[in-house]
This record gives C-alpha cells, structure tokens and sequence, in this order.
C-alpha cells in the first residue's frame, strides 16, 4: 500500500480500465466497464481524505469517506460482474 487501502484500489481499478482499452477487450463490453471506472473515481474519492487527516474546522468528516468507499466498493462489485457477464455472451 502506497497511499491508502482504497486510494490504490481505486488506481488500479483504472488502471485495469486502461490496459483493457488498450488490450482490445473494453470495445466488446462497454458499458460494464463504465461501471468499474465509475468504482475507481469513488474509492480514490473515499480515500482522499485518510491523506490528510479527516477533520476540518472541528467537524468530522470521516463519514463521507466511507460513504464514497461504500459506493466505490459496490460499483466495483457490479462492474466486475457485468464484465463477466458481457466476456461471457461475446463468445
């Protein structure tokens, strides 16, 4: 871990978007990978803020980071699913 456990899975979920746009695969399943790229951007949002500390101005703010992890976690879920799915009827 470089950064934090959802800063880096939210990196390299993009960057597994990357390489298969690259490889070729993201043409065939589109909109499933959308969804994993959606994930990426959320989870490196809910761990933005385990850099810097979680407070500011007295309030707490801690809670929105696990809310971003939580979504981040479930569109990786779904994403992950749905490409396998979308692999799966292209063959």
């Amino acid at each position: 871990m470089i950064f934090s456990q959802t800063l880096d899975s939210g990196l390299l979920l993009l960057i597994s978007v990357i390489f298969a746009h690259y490889i070729g695969i993201r043409r065939k399943t589109e909109k499933s990978w959308n969804w994993l790229l959606t994930a990426g951007i959320f989870l490196i949002f809910g761990g933005i803020p385990v850099l810097g500390g979680v407070e500011i101005a007295g309030v707490d703010l801690s809670i929105i980071a696990s809310i971003f992890s939580l979504l981040g976690w479930i569109f990786a879920l779904i994403g992950t699913l749905y490409v396998l799915y979308e692999l799966q009827l292209s063959r």
